[in-house]
């Protein structure tokens, strides 16, 4: 496991009522049923720990669909921040 994936995954626990221990890579954002104040603390907490803001478009297009692409989107955006 990833220091992200478990960063995410903390943080995730934190916010909504969804297991750490149940989530795994193929989780998918709405089986979390994050809502939009959940992706803006997360995005703070992101700020903080890796120095980079989320592009919410990528979120709302549908283009990271699972807790795995989440982590993937993370982890390469901190490479080129």
């Amino acid at each position: 496991m990833s220091s992200v994936f478990e960063f995410l995954t903390n943080e995730i626990g934190d916010l909504v009522d969804f297991e750490v221990e149940n989530m795994h890579p193929e989780t998918t954002l709405m089986e979390l049923e994050l809502d939009s104040l959940d992706y803006v603390s997360l995005q703070v907490s992101i700020k903080k720990a890796y120095g980079f803001e989320l592009n919410f478009d990528d979120l709302a297009a549908g283009k990271i669909k699972t807790l795995g692409e989440f982590c993937d989107y993370v982890e390469s955006s901190t490479v080129t921040a």
